[in-house]
């Protein structure tokens, strides 16, 4: 196709690309995609992305299985394909080649017949700039063709269809594909640039692929296209290198295709394309211009020399290419061949140079920019003779610049490791003219005298010279010797003599120079030091000589030699002397052993750099294992590292051990006492480094000596229980380069079980620590388990002297056991289990760090090492019930401590919750332990007494253990009871437990079988209720009591037993007598009689049976019950006497009884005489809950908490009646008890609203102020903020938090019943003391206000009705975290309904906090204001409803509420008529302005000032008010239309108050004393033509201001 270019870019003929292309006939395309079809055509390339999206999904809903796209479709689509390919949106061309893709898979023969008309563009796409865009037409043309041959082939068949489209592509210009009209210049040759180099890369494609034969005539037709060369010099270097690359392959694979073209590549290349910048393109052309002067050599012409041409190219460097532009220049001059010297060389090479040293060039490129220098300078003096000149001028100047760097020569930096300098000198010293070497020689001497020269004169000026120049003359020596290195290897020929001899010669005469000043300078001239350390660094070989190191190392001076090891030169010179440590072994020694001597003088200081430097040098380890005085260094200078860490003492312990320079025997005293400072906090961290260390080298040490592997284990062990986390790490890597290194004999961990559990203290190791080793031993199988267990007969031995004393009374609330705690006698010596006996001598008990004693230990070890997977059943039979028999013991007295938290027993408690959590863990691991065991007792329901299992064995010794009354037999009772509890939930009775009762002869109430007795019965429970011989004890133990009194010591025993007995009834039929029950309850309230008599325990006791019988007895009538309850009170009027741990069990069981008894009364089973004593003892059973409120708590314990909670039931039902004086109340809310401070609380928030009327009354009748009652106020001293308790303090809603919270609820319930009156004398009292501001800070601190980042209520799961009530009870169910948040939420809201005024004062003059302000601003009308609202709107509605009866002249006030709008409307009737107001809210209410405005005031008889006035006294009652009352801004209202209408009578001429020009009746007659309108009797008067009063007919003077006359 042609194309063509009219006036204005208007194109005469279009191609496939032109966009001015006819668009496709589309009238046959489906609906569906008939619009999209059409938005292709348009220019936006939103437009036709949108439209390619839609189409593409129009594809794959058509998949070929069903019949796939329309033909129409496919024509259309090939039409537009080309263009759309081209397009400057990367995503439309993106989505063109995906399209295409997708209708091939949906037509595929149909769409594939038409591949011929569209592979131009779908195989430009493939060369796409865009990688993405190239990425999808490379993989579409692959999942077309999967082979590379078949690729191939495709490209051969359709070779002259895709040269088509590549030659119509070149023939457009930016004119024809885009309207430049529209299209910005950048776009135009964007599309442009695109196209023609998709064409470029085409045809390269078709030049590598097609078959050679065909090849020359499809490149003759391409470039017959003269716009082709213009592209050497196009602005896009894709362009240009693209076409580069076809002409190099054209020269490489067809030169005979392009040979009829070399005129027009001349000039494109060799003259247009040197005059162009060839950034993004040198490499390509420079390599293109080396293949076609190799190949065409005449294609530079005649008229300028090639090297003068080519200056402006290389003064460029490579223009941002890699190296392999200087390798193709290199290649490009060779191909040009040797040019003689000339002035156009001298300055292409300038050039040359120029370019490598160009500030843009890569540094990695110079390597390679120099080899082409030298290159062209070998190919020029190859064949000449060079004259001093162009030596001085174009190549000495590069070796001086390397040694000696200036500014004047900086175009001649050159790399410095590079071999292009012996290259320099090779082609020097290998020259056939005599001139030419001479002059390399001279150069070379002056180089050398100029350096000789600079370390002289440094001599003279180093006490002034910076750092910098010393640097500066030690890199140039290093320099200098590197130099001399690589010549001496690179220049080994006959011919190379001379020179190397006038090298070497001149760098020897610089070493004496330097070593001579050195010494005359002390050493201190470190550059000096630099320069002969560089020189035997590079060439050892060339410099080792006798005398020099003899000068070096002045032995025969000591003073000298000292001076040397002291300075700093002596690490550069230490070195050197491994060059003669093999040539002169004998010399090296001498003076090696000389200078450790001089290093190590005990008369001075010990110098740590120079003994790290000589033992460092690699000849001088074998030295130094043999130099005693060194060992016995090197032992004091590890310790050093330990005690004093140093740098300089590190680097000697470290290069003694990395070159071997410690003996054996040096290396196990070290190790021995870095093990030993391992227990000294300062130094247990470089102790851990020095180990660590030693190990990594020298680990065998360890595995000769157990002992010390055992010490340091043992040390490493202890050291992971501290809390600093980097000693913690390097122990794990110390331990774990240890395990490599294990004795052969005894396990160490069996022998630091031992030291760690049968004898503690505060060193002792962590039982994690021990459980972790154990644990891991036992998996790799080196040890059997029994050995890694503790020692069972130590165990038993240490639980005796936690064994002596009685257990704690209160204990018989929480176990199962009951009063039999009470029975437990302290014997002086009752034996154990292992048949020991209790010394009372015995000392303390030993403890470790963490306050655990031996048992407790041994314990938590066992039970951790047992649920870690060690099996029980994997230890002999013995051991098993010995250790499940002292776990479970341990078990037991442990709970015991942890129910009262008592301080020292097995664990010290005072620890903190540590101890506690720790008991907690232990508890349960023995749980789960026993669990398991009990689940293996498969066979249980047939047990026997003698059977032999794991579970037999344990009970047996449990039984032996159980039968007397000491402690340790109550205990394992106990855990007897314990166990058969577990047995019977899971597996239920054993079948023959009555034959076994009868074996053991334990079912009777003696000292021996008491506990035994009373574990069966609470381990068996409800399971005994069908056994004969409990029923049958359990009527013995009745009578026992019936005929008991309360001094017998008998008399406890059978009322705890037989308590016990009937708890296993508990809830069902009693199997004893009515009868004997009457007479037991007779026996027991006659104890009452002589309350003094019963003893504690016996009272909890005897409360404990009536309240179990009274199921069975509540219809008995006669004076028990009142005994019963006076006895109740009795006992809680003397409570407050007793030991705290004495009193609460007779507590529990008289308030539990309480409670039965008043149950049964309120669900009418009591009879008379119960409910009429209940009645009467109310105040009194009152008072005595209030005084047991008081009583004072020294402890927080279980069965504290326990009462407590009881006690918190009781109050909560007290009659408000019989509360008289509340001020003993508000200490209770600071109680420690949660459950005493919820019930003064719950009783305060009760009686405060209740008392509000009484006061209100009193402060009107009293005009006197309403307070607070100090008591309250004095709660609110100190206020709590986040500086006293920290955000994670107060998210567990500390005592002190809580008190204070509550203190204001309290408040706020006064202030909820309170008159108007009466709140605002509270709001100023707080304001006055000044406790509101602070409990705003608080408030918003805690929600989060102050942060600017308050919780989300309804994301937190706070509804309208926990922010309207707070219940305490449900809250305690909560996190405490939600509670305090709960609690604070409630608080703001009783805050803005009860003290909204005293808020808004705090918010807008004492709260300077922006962001809290913003916070509450968005806060309060999200949740709030709806709320304040809306109750407030309904107390309205309430209180219109409930206006007092109006006077004789008054009304009421007509109120209207709009809920909806947020707005009251107030009218007064007055004349059938309304003067009315209205009040409008403000959505952020309380903050923000109450509008109140008018809506009319026809009605009233006032002028426009005084209305305006009782709008703004309204207003301001509203606003300024403490509770900012809407009712009280009515009333205000009210009182003052009444006031203005009050004594004003209707007018007897209008029969209205109200005259039409807005006055009352003010003229009043004298005589009959009526008021008229001065209006209407003027028009009386006109009407009447007299002045009489219309009434009596008495005249009447008209007179006053606005008087009327007759005309």
């Amino acid at each position: 196709m042609a194309t063509g270019g009219g006036f204005g870019g208007f194109a005469t003929s279009s191609t496939t690309l032109s966009y001015i292309t006819p668009p496709p006939n589309l009238s046959d395309i489906p609906q569906d995609v008939i619009v999209p079809f059409k938005n292709l055509l348009k220019k936006d390339s939103t437009t036709k992305l949108k439209a390619l999206e839609e189409i593409l999904a129009y594809a794959q809903s058509h998949p070929y299985e069903n019949g796939g796209v329309e033909e129409p479709v496919l024509e259309a689509w090939t039409t537009l394909y080309a263009r759309l390919s081209i397009d400057n949106a990367r995503r439309v061309r993106e989505l063109s080649h995906t399209l295409l893709i997708e209708l091939l898979k949906s037509a595929k023969t149909r769409m594939e017949k038409r591949v011929s008309s569209i592979i131009g563009p779908w195989l430009a796409g493939t060369f796409d700039k865009d990688k993405g865009v190239a990425r999808i037409a490379t993989e579409g043309l692959a999942s077309l063709l999967k082979t590379e041959e078949k690729l191939n082939q495709f490209w051969r068949k359709l070779q002259s269809q895709i040269l088509d489209f590549a030659i119509e592509a070149i023939r457009e210009s930016p004119s024809t594909l885009s309207d430049l009209r529209s299209s910005t210049p950048e776009d135009a040759n964007g599309k442009y640039f695109r196209v023609v180099g998709c064409s470029l890369s085409l045809v390269l494609a078709l030049v590598r692929k097609a078959e050679p034969t065909k090849l020359q005539g499809l490149l003759g037709r391409y470039f017959e296209v003269d716009s082709i060369w213009s592209l050497a010099t196009a602005e896009e270097p894709f362009v240009r290198r693209t076409l580069f690359q076809l002409l190099q392959t054209c020269v490489e694979t067809s030169p005979e295709s392009i040979k009829s073209r070399l005129p027009q590549i001349g000039r494109a290349i060799f003259v247009d394309g040197l005059k162009t910048a060839q950034s993004g393109s040198a490499t390509d052309f420079v390599a293109v211009m080396a293949s076609l002067t190799k190949t065409f050599p005449q294609i530079w012409g005649t008229k300028q020399e090639p090297l003068s041409r080519l200056q402006r190219l290389v003064e460029k460097g490579s223009q941002g290419g890699s190296a392999a532009y200087w390798q193709e220049l290199d290649r490009l001059l060779a191909a040009l061949g040797k040019k003689p010297i000339s002035p156009a060389m001298v300055n292409f090479m300038k050039s040359l140079r120029t370019g490598i040293s160009d500030r843009l060039e890569p540094r990695a490129n110079a390597p390679y920019g120099w080899r082409v220098y030298l290159n062209m300078l070998q190919r020029a003096i190859d064949d000449s003779v060079p004259s001093s000149d162009f030596l001085n001028e174009a190549v000495f100047p590069l070796t001086r610049q390397f040694l000696h760097p200036t500014p004047e020569l900086s175009s001649w930096t050159a790399p410095s490791d590079p071999p292009v300098f012996p290259l320099v000198w090779r082609i020097l010293a290998r020259h056939s003219n005599t001139a030419v070497r001479e002059s390399a020689k001279e150069e070379w001497q002056r180089l050398s005298a100029s350096f000789s020269s600079r370390i002289a004169n440094s001599d003279a000026e180093d006490l002034k010279s910076s750092e910098k120049s010393k640097f500066g003359l030690a890199e140039e020596g290093d320099r200098w010797f590197k130099l001399v290195a690589s010549i001496v290897k690179e220049n080994r020929l006959d011919e190379d003599k001379p020179l190397l001899s006038t090298i070497t010669a001149s760098s020897s005469q610089i070493l004496k120079d330097a070593s001579d000043l050195l010494s005359r300078r002390d050493y201190r001239h470190t550059a000096l030091a630099s320069i002969i350390q560089s020189a035997f660094k590079h060439c050892p070989a060339t410099f080792a000589d006798e005398s020099l190191f003899s000068s070096l190392f002045p032995l025969d001076n000591a003073t000298k030699l000292k001076t040397l090891v002291n300075s700093e030169s002596f690490r550069l010179l230490a070195p050197c002397l491994e060059g003669i440590a093999e040539t002169h072994e004998d010399q090296f020694q001498v003076i090696w052993n000389a200078l450790i001597a001089s290093s190590i003088n005990p008369s001075d200081p010990p110098s740590l750099p120079a003994i790290s430097t000589l033992i460092s040098t690699p000849s001088g380890a074998g030295l130094a294992i043999h130099a005693e005085p060194l060992q016995a260094f090197l032992i004091s200078n590890w310790l050093r590292c330990v005690q004093n860490p140093s740098s300089d003492a590190w680097k000697v312990s470290e290069a003694s051990l990395e070159h071997g320079a410690v003996g054996s025997g040096t290396l196990e005293s070290i190790a021995s006492s870095l093990v030993e400072r391992l227990n000294v906090p300062t130094m247990s961290g470089p102790a851990l480094e020095a180990l660590e260390m030693i190990i990594r080298k020298e680990g065998a040490v360890f595995s000769k000596d157990q002992q010390l592997h055992i010490d340091l284990i043992t040390r490493l062990l202890a050291l992971t229980e501290i809390s600093n986390p980097s000693v913690v790490n390097k122990v794990r890597v110390v331990r774990a380069l240890l395990d490599n290194h294990r004795p052969a004999e005894r396990h160490p961990l069996i022998a630091i079980n031992e030291k760690n559990l049968d004898d503690v203290g505060p060193s002792s190791l962590g039982l994690d620590v021990l459980v972790q080793q154990a644990v891991g031993v036992l998996e790799a199988g080196n040890l059997p388990e029994e050995d890694l267990f503790p020692n069972v007969n130590v165990w038993m031995a240490e639980m005796r002297q936690f064994l002596r004393d009685t257990p704690n009374p209160s204990l018989s609330l929480t176990s199962t056991l009951g009063g039999a705690y009470f029975l437990v006698k302290k014997l002086s010596s009752p034996p154990l289990a292992d048949g020991g006996q209790l010394d009372d001598t015995e000392s303390p008990p030993k403890r470790d760090g963490q306050g655990r004693s031996i048992p407790a230990r041994m314990a938590v070890f066992t039970s951790k090492l047992l649920s870690h997977g060690v099996k029980l059943a994997s230890l002999p039979d013995n051991f098993q019930v010995e250790l499940l028999y002292l776990l479970c013991l341990t078990k037991a007295l442990a709970a015991d401590q942890l129910t009262v938290m008592q301080p020292e027993l097995l664990w010290r408690l005072d620890q903190g919750e540590e101890g506690s959590a720790e008991v907690e863990e232990f508890v349960a691991l023995v749980d789960k332990i026993m669990n398991d065991v009990v689940a293996d007792a498969s066979d249980w329901r047939q047990f026997r007494s003698t059977d032999n299992t794991l579970v037999g064995r344990l009970i047996g010794l449990l039984l032996r253990s159980a039968g007397n009354p000491s402690p340790a037999a109550f205990y394992s009772a106990k855990v007897l009871g314990y166990l058969f509890q577990l047995l019977t939930e899971a597996h239920g009775p054993p079948l023959h437990l009555e034959a076994w009762f009868g074996e053991l002869g334990v079912m009777k109430a003696t000292p021996s079988t008491i506990f035994v007795a009373a574990a069966f019965l609470t381990g068996f429970g409800e399971a005994l209720t069908s056994s004969t011989t409990v029923s049958s004890l359990c009527n013995r133990l009745v009578s026992e009591v019936m005929s008991s009194s309360p001094s017998s010591p008998k008399t406890l025993f059978s009322a705890v037993l037989m308590n016990s007995c009937l708890s296993v009834y508990q809830g069902g039929q009693i199997p004893v007598e009515n009868r004997k029950l009457v007479f037991v309850l007779k026996q027991m309230t006659s104890w009452t009689s002589t309350p003094a008599e019963v003893s504690n325990q016996l009272a909890a006791e005897t409360c404990k049976a009536i309240q179990q019988i009274h199921p069975h007895v509540k219809d008995v009538y006669g004076p028990y019950w009142e005994q019963t309850v006076d006895y109740c009170i009795w006992l809680w009027n003397k409570a407050a006497k007793d030991r705290i741990d004495i009193r609460l069990p007779y507590l529990h069981s008289s308030l539990k009884l309480m409670s039965t008894l008043e149950l049964s009364c309120a669900a009418g089973e009591a009879n008379e005489d119960l409910a009429e004593v209940l009645e009467q003892r109310s105040w009194a059973k009152s008072k005595a809950l209030i005084g047991l409120l008081k009583t004072p708590r020294n402890t927080n314990t279980q069965p504290c908490q326990i009462v407590d909670a009881i006690l918190c039931r009781a109050v909560e039902n007290i009659p408000l009646k019989n509360v008289d004086d509340l001020s003993a109340l508000y200490e209770q809310v600071a109680s420690g008890s949660r459950a005493i401070q919820q019930a003064a609380f719950g009783l305060l928030h009760r009686a405060l609203p209740a008392a509000q009327e009484e006061i209100s009354v009193d402060v009107l009748l009293e005009d006197k102020v309403a307070r607070l009652p100090d008591e309250l106020l004095s709660l609110l001293l100190e206020p709590p903020t986040l500086e006293a308790y920290p955000y994670e303090l107060v998210a567990q809603f500390p005592g002190p938090v809580r008190t204070y919270l509550l203190s204001w609820h309290l408040i706020f319930d006064a202030c909820s019943k309170a008159s108007y009156k009466v709140r605002g004398d509270y709001a100023e009292l707080l304001k006055e003391q000044s406790h509101f501001s602070p409990f705003m800070t608080f408030m918003f601190d805690v929600l989060g206000h102050s942060a600017a980042d308050a919780i989300n209520l309804e994301k937190e799961g706070f509804t309208v009705d926990h922010i309207r009530s707070y219940s305490l009870k449900l809250a305690e169910a909560e996190p405490e975290e939600r509670n305090l948040h709960w609690l604070l939420i409630h608080l703001f809201y009783l805050t803005l309904k009860h003290l909204p005024g005293l808020f808004k004062t705090w918010y807008y003059l004492v709260c300077s906090s922006k962001q809290t302000k913003i916070a509450i601003d968005s806060w309060i009308p999200k949740y709030l204001s709806p709320i304040i609202m809306s109750e407030a709107l309904d107390d309205v509605v309430e209180w219109a409803e409930n206006q007092p009866e109006p006077g004789d002249d008054e009304k009421e006030l007509v109120v209207q509420v709009s809920k909806t709008s947020r707005q009251i409307t107030a009218g007064y009737e007055i004349d059938d008529e309304i003067a009315s107001i209205f009040i409008r809210i403000p959505s952020e209410y309380p903050l923000g302005v109450v509008e109140v405005g008018s809506v009319s005031r026809v009605a009233i008889a006032v002028d426009d000032r005084k209305w305006k006035a009782w709008i703004k006294a309204t207003e301001g009652q509203i606003m300024f008010s403490a509770s900012m009352s809407f009712t009280e801004g009515l009333t205000v209202f009210r009182q003052n239309v009444r006031a203005a209408m009050k004594g004003h009578t209707e007018c007897a001429i209008c029969y209205s108050i109200v005259s039409s020009d807005k006055k009352l009746p003010d003229k009043e007659c004298e005589t009959c004393k009526h008021c008229f309108h001065r209006v209407c009797l003027y028009k009386w008067f006109s009407t009447s033509e007299r002045n009489t009063c219309p009434l009596c007919r008495n005249p009447i003077d008209y007179l006053g201001p606005g008087k009327f006359r007759r005309n």
